[in-house]
């Protein structure tokens, strides 16, 4: 398939999302995200400018347990012996 034909089909953001799933090989079930995070004009080059945030896991990927929350004490309130 080329980038063409996956640029004319669905909505135009899906169809990158899914240009950049094939692209980095994450042709699996599991889901990938795809969003604008910020966008604005570089008035030094006259260009606009769009910052995108790609997320996806791969199927041989476990994410992380969470640390284990820990209440820090300030030192002027611990008990003193």
């Amino acid at each position: 398939m080329k980038v063409d034909d996956i640029l004319t089909e669905d909505n135009g953001w899906e169809a990158v999302r899914r240009w950049l799933d094939k692209l980095f090989g994450l042709t699996t079930d599991l889901p990938s995200k795809l969003k604008r995070v910020k966008q604005g004009f570089d008035e030094k080059t006259g260009e606009h400018v769009i910052y995108l945030e790609y997320r996806a896991k791969a199927p041989f990927q476990q994410a992380l347990p969470k640390p284990a929350k820990v209440k820090a004490i300030p030192d002027n309130q611990r008990k003193k012996k």
